[in-house]
């Protein structure tokens, strides 16, 4: 409150009995029709919105405010939890006035809304999260969510399923607040087969609280799908067609009825993508500090096939006594088939003599299925605080991977040729249930306590078929061929309080964990079986300062379990020279998160956070059993600490032109020892992303995005660095109805995204060329209702 505020306030109080006033007196409710006690109205003069006086309301909800003379005013009313509203301007004169009742509608404890013109995707930070809305961009069009993550504020994404939150690795991905229980490549099949128009928002949960899962160590990105929102009966259609060094396109649609409390949905979609891309790998293998070979290896990949499909039907009733049913499913299926077509050279040092030469041909043939069975039911009791709800996820996934290397090598010096081949056949699925329980009490009118339980079952059965190619004849490679099966199961109970002082809301967590894992090395007839309990505390503090600034600080502790590709010691071949290995002695990763924050206004919001982090699971790229072979293996690597600082401004330029902009800072330190090789990588990094959209007459409206990307160190590795411009246009037609967008995605671009990884006696450097410059264009139509 400023000074000339106070004054005034003071002033207006010493005049009580010198001269006569005018009483305005009202009422205020939650939007069910209970009181909110403690809730405020402010008085404001309209000439220049000026605070005259403020008022807590009673038990019942009332609350008188006095004029200190005649004029024109109006109200504020405003609540922690509840969205901020003003009233009508009144004309006060007289002794006596009365307002009507007003109900304010609940938020999710939003910090600062950011206010957007027209349908701008924007950025929006909450006490808990960050939260990137989807479903208003034109930029998200064309994308799919794989693609679409890699450029989202705050996220670094390493293309394959991996993803890092302010520069912290480990992020857990899920939809719609389910865990997806599949990461690294499975993942990124799924999201690749999960298209932008599909998304309603993103939400980045850095430092989640006890009533979630403990896993992931970066904290939570929850991907939240499109739900309807509309009355009646109606639908939508869409067609898609871009091109990139290849075509590729969708098409899809869905219909929806919603009446009387039975909402009902159907919505579903195919996509097709080709193209054609290449890099370059060039690894040094070292001897004691001296180059003793070099390779390099130039692959070009050809994507003549991928083709995705996703169904979801859902429906929900609202009883009349409050209880909500809700059911859905989801299935995914996809194919996945590149060709590539490697050369590598090889040359011995210190004699620089070029040694080999060998020309690999890969054919790849991968496919996914995935569904998801999900039920819930809520019972509403007095109050919105105090409710019970039950949940119950069923989500059998499987892969399919038959993948074939056939390489000719050319002996330079003998100058003799052989042919070796390979083929990798896998038969992987899993299996999940999952069901929660959580109730909410109010204890007090202005706290709360929450009780919570979930148990989670998670089977996983791999076959792996490997054969080897023997003068002419395919044989099984039993040295490397596998059964290989997995469970996992973790009992979880969770508790908060939580509440609010004056201007402080507070909360206080504590979850406790019980996991059991057993990995069954069928083949090799043997099992280890892991048990541990863990407890998880967790914490958050806001405060308002004043009706411009907030500040809030928050706690958590995660964990991170190896899976079952950390674990399984067999081979997995990636092409004719990579492979990798799980490490059956992992431990699981923990982490430590701390952050502070500041919000002003509805522009401007700062973060600073601190991770520690031990036994962190990295993969580490080595060299294999042989020369010109590399083999990759996870590891735990010690100690990890992350500083960052970020900054996000919300900007209206014009008032056709708004603006989204997001600085990440950070800086990664990993020290440790793995084997006997000390790891002591460390390196500052920073991102930005600047979002403006456009609005203009006539139904036009444009979006363009600038982003870029430093160098990231992780673990023995680090990236180089990457950046775009991304534009896109829509336009409104057929009543609104219809809408035509033409995007360009990768406008401008770094064509060769690097990597550096340097591990003992293997150093090598990666630079990839992707096709990533994209033109698309859709149209869509909406009907009935």
């Amino acid at each position: 409150m400023t000074k000339s505020t106070l004054l005034s306030i003071l002033l207006s109080g010493a005049a009580t009995g010198l001269v006569a006033q005018t009483k305005l007196s009202g009422k205020i409710f939650d939007k069910d029709g209970h009181p909110i006690k403690g809730a405020t109205a402010s008085l404001l003069h309209l000439a220049d919105s000026s605070l005259i006086m403020q008022a807590d309301a009673a038990k019942d909800g009332s609350f008188l405010l006095h004029a200190p003379k005649n004029g024109s005013y109006l109200i504020r009313y405003s609540s922690i939890g509840y969205t901020t509203v003003h009233s009508r301007a009144y004309q006060l004169a007289g002794a006596e006035h009365s307002a009507p009742p007003i109900f304010l509608q609940p938020v999710e404890h939003l910090m600062e809304t950011v206010h957007v013109v027209g349908q701008q995707a924007s950025v929006r930070q909450y006490a808990d999260k960050m939260v990137v809305d989807v479903e208003g961009s034109v930029l998200a069009e064309g994308n799919n969510v794989l693609e679409l993550l890699e450029k989202t504020p705050g996220l670094v994404s390493d293309g394959k399923g991996n993803f890092s939150i302010q520069g912290r690795a480990g992020a857990n991905v899920r939809i719609n607040g389910r865990d997806m229980y599949v990461s690294g490549e499975q993942l990124a099949s799924i999201l690749r087969g999960l298209q932008a128009s599909e998304v309603s928002k993103l939400e980045l949960i850095s430092n989640p609280s006890a009533r979630e899962d403990a896993a992931g160590t970066a904290g939570i990105i929850n991907i939240v799908t499109k739900r309807n929102a509309k009355a009646g009966f109606g639908g939508d259609a869409f067609i898609r067609a871009g091109q990139g060094r290849q075509f590729y396109g969708g098409l899809g649609g869905g219909l929806h009825y919603k009446v009387n409390g039975l909402d009902m949905y159907l919505q579903g979609n195919k996509s097709f993508d080709r193209s054609n891309s290449h890099n370059l790998t060039e690894r040094s293998f070292l001897n004691q500090g001296n180059l003793t070979s070099f390779q390099r290896q130039h692959e070009r990949k050809k994507l003549d096939d991928a083709s995705f499909h996703s169904v979801r039907a859902g429906a929900k009733y609202e009883f009349s006594d409050g209880g909500v049913l809700d059911g859905s499913v989801h299935w995914m299926t996809g194919n996945y088939k590149p060709y590539a077509s490697i050369e590598m050279d090889t040359w011995d040092y210190p004699a620089n003599i070029q040694t080999a030469h060998a020309i690999s041909n890969n054919r790849f043939d991968e496919s996914f299925k995935n569904w998801t069975f999900n039920i819930n039911y809520i019972n509403k009791y007095e109050g919105e605080d105090h409710f019970l709800k039950f949940n119950f996820d069923f989500a059998p996934h499987g892969n399919d991977y038959n993948n074939r290397f056939e390489t000719d090598q050319f002996n330079l010096q003998t100058n003799t040729q052989s042919s070796t081949g390979r083929t990798n056949i896998q038969d992987l699925s899993n299996t999940t249930y999952s069901g929660r329980l959580d109730y909410s009490k109010p204890l007090t009118d202005s706290s709360k306590i929450e009780l919570g339980w979930k148990g989670t079952y998670f089977f996983i059965n791999n076959d792996v078929i490997n054969t080897l190619l023997d003068n002419g004849k395919w044989i099984q490679d039993d040295a490397t061929s596998n059964r290989f099966q997995y469970t996992q199961h973790i009992e979880a109970l969770y508790a908060i309080y939580s509440g609010k002082y004056k201007r402080i809301e507070y909360q206080a967590g504590l979850r406790g964990e019980y996991t059991f894992i057993n990995a069954n090395q069928v083949t090799l007839n043997k099992k280890n079986d892991q048990r541990y309990f863990d407890l998880f505390p967790s914490g958050s503090l806001l405060y308002h300062l004043n009706e411009k600034n907030t500040l809030r600080t928050s706690f958590s502790s995660r964990i991170e379990r190896p899976g079952d590709h950390d674990i399984n010691v067999f081979r997995i071949y990636e092409d004719a020279y990579s492979y990798n290995e799980g490490n059956p002695d992992l431990k699981p990763e923990k982490s430590y998160i701390t952050e502070i924050g500041h919000g002003y206004r509805n522009k401007l919001f700062t973060t600073l956070g601190i991770s520690y982090g031990r036994d962190m699971i990295n993969w580490i790229i080595r060299q294999g059993d042989k020369v010109g072979e590399n083999l990759s293996k996870p590891e735990n690597i010690g100690r990890y600490m992350n500083y960052s600082a970020s900054v996000m401004y919300n900007q209206t330029l014009r008032s056709w032109w708004t603006a989204s902009h997001y600085v990440n800072a950070f800086y990664n330190n990993y020290s440790g020892e793995i084997g006997n090789v000390n790891l002591d990588s460390k390196g500052s990094s920073w991102t930005a992303n600047s979002r403006h959209t456009l609005q203009f007459k006539y139904g036009f409206r444009s979006e363009i995005a600038f982003y870029y990307r430093s160098g990231i160190t992780t673990g023995p590795s680090r990236t180089d660095k990457r950046y775009g411009i991304d534009v896109a246009t829509e336009k409104k037609m057929f009543g609104d109805r219809g809408m035509i967008k033409l995007t360009a995605n990768g406008l401008l671009r770094n064509a060769n995204p690097q990597l550096v990884s340097e591990y003992g006696d293997l150093k090598v450097f990666y630079a990839d060329f992707p096709d990533n410059r994209k033109v698309l264009l859709s149209l869509s139509y909406r009907f009935g209702d």
